[in-house]
């Protein structure tokens, strides 16, 4: 066996007088790992007792040990599980001699159980005199449990990479961090719940598909032994939802994880969790309304408002939000009307505000380049930018009077992007075309992961088989959580967020 892998190599992580303490309670008999702790009492739901104590009624409860008091032939310990936290007394002349030295192998953090009687301390606190105990789960690592008064919390994990490193010690040790992960999952449930008023169904996509699409981003690419093919993490599930829509499911939805080989920063994590609905017979200004509504109910739900303060900034999601257009808002924030410019002239601009570019930029690139740096960072409140280039937009229906752009719209709010739409492209011809001339400026552009990329002809057969007019709407589930939660960055939303290893 691997040196590596020998069972003392692996213990050597951990702590060496927590492995002592262990092998002490396995010789007396104890299991420091029970199987089950049946008939438990939450201590929130105890703490709601206080007015009511039954002085004869026993109470068993669990939690992890947070504080111990020794003073001498009795101890107070508090112990917490994830409703709150009680006090707990221990008179060991009421233990047996075993009972007692079980109660030395006992650390802070260690989970336990007890069961005993309710009564109230001269002080005022409700306490549990324990009348028996067991250990439920002996840990083998000190939990760098903080030092607690009634108005300060001492010695606290401020340690940012173990915060998300070590996920556990964080959500164990920090309230407002398990509040931002059950925040999550309301935010997503009401996000279902809207959705199904409306009368969408929620579908299924594949995760790993043979040709990756709808969005232009580097694919996690995988290998598939049965199949000896390279197939493709999805990037987005739009070409699959447009699948349902051609087959005559009118409202559809999904809410899935998104892979793509890109940048991790403050907003961006490879694996991310996003929303897609598509609708027949509907455009991108239906879809405004949709959006907002269904952000703005959500917030309302979770938050109990549609003003949230967002790091010290209030922001308002009631609807109507602002509508711009992209060449609109680089005019309001720069002064510059790129409408008519010519690509050389967009040149100039972009190096003289030392903005990267390589020369084989189209018009739409160098105009969504400018916009990203000069505008972006200044929509605070909520702000869909609307009526985007044609050449950086290959799924989108041009705009009714303006060839050079596209029905699209994409939401902003502090600057973030949290959302992207369109007028979906429905004529298979066109979209064929628009394929093509994506493919082309990305070998123009020496994108080597993007020419061998094939055009889906699969997914064009489905168009040519009928798609209805239809807006697309996909919206990032860990920004919008971000904001409901006034959390700084994705990593803190996100449950395992990626971080480079150490071992």
């Amino acid at each position: 066996m691997d040196k590596a892998y020998q069972l003392d190599n692996i213990l050597c992580y951990f702590d060496r007088q927590k492995l002592t303490k262990r092998e002490c309670l396995l010789k007396e008999g104890i299991n420091p790992y029970p199987y089950n702790f049946p008939d438990r009492t939450p201590i929130g739901d105890i703490n709601r007792l206080a007015k009511n104590i039954d002085k004869n009624k026993k109470i068993k409860t669990s939690g992890r040990v947070w504080s111990k008091r020794n003073m001498g032939k009795i101890e107070f310990w508090d112990i917490k599980d994830h409703t709150g936290k009680i006090q707990i007394y221990l008179n060991k002349k009421n233990f047996s001699e075993s009972y007692r030295k079980i109660l030395s192998k006992i650390d802070l953090g260690d989970e336990i159980g007890v069961e005993g009687t309710l009564f109230m301390t001269k002080s005022g606190e409700l306490t549990i005199n324990v009348l028996s105990f067991e250990i439920l789960s002996k840990t083998l690592l000190p939990i760098p449990i903080p030092k607690e008064t009634k108005n300060k919390t001492y010695l606290f994990l401020s340690d940012p990479e173990l915060k998300h490193r070590e996920r556990h010690l964080y959500w164990i040790l920090d309230k407002r961090a398990r509040d931002i992960i059950r925040k999550r999952s309301q935010i997503i449930k009401e996000i279902r719940n809207c959705l199904d008023k409306w009368g969408f169904l929620e579908v299924t996509t594949p995760t790993i598909e043979p040709i990756y699409g709808g969005a232009e981003s580097e694919p996690f690419s995988v290998f598939i032994k049965a199949l000896k093919q390279k197939w493709f993490l999805r990037i987005s599930p739009e070409l699959y939802l447009k699948r349902f829509i051609v087959a005559g499911f009118e409202k559809v939805y999904t809410i899935c994880q998104n892979f793509r080989n890109e940048g991790i920063d403050y907003k961006h994590n490879p694996e991310f969790t996003a929303l897609e609905w598509y609708e027949a017979y509907t455009d991108y200004e239906f879809q405004m309304e949709r959006f907002e509504n269904l952000v703005s109910e959500v917030c309302l739900k979770v938050c109990g408002s549609t003003k949230i303060l967002y790091q010290d900034v209030e922001i308002d999601f009631s609807p109507p939000w602002r509508r711009l257009s992209m060449l609109e808002a680089i005019y309001n924030f720069t002064g510059i009307d790129v409408e008519y410019k010519k690509l050389s002239e967009l040149y100039k601009i972009l190096k003289e505000k030392n903005i990267e570019i390589n020369e084989s930029l189209s018009w739409g690139e160098a105009v969504s380049l400018l916009f990203e740096s000069e505008c972006e960072e200044k929509l605070i409140q909520p702000t869909f930018i609307i009526d985007h280039p044609k050449d950086i937009s290959p799924l989108t229906k041009e705009k009714r009077g303006n060839p050079k752009l596209v029905e699209r719209f994409e939401p902003y709010v502090m600057g973030m992007e949290i959302g992207n739409a369109y007028s979906e492209l429905t004529d298979p011809v066109e979209q064929a075309s628009r394929f093509i001339e994506q493919y082309q400026r990305q070998k123009k552009n020496n994108n080597k992961d993007y020419i061998d990329h094939p055009i889906d002809i699969e997914f064009l057969r489905a168009l040519a088989c009928g798609m209805p007019p239809t807006g697309g709407v996909g919206l990032g589930i860990d920004r919008l959580v971000m904001l409901l939660t006034n959390a700084p960055s994705i990593r803190y939303v996100i449950p395992f967020p990626m971080m480079k290893r150490k071992r």
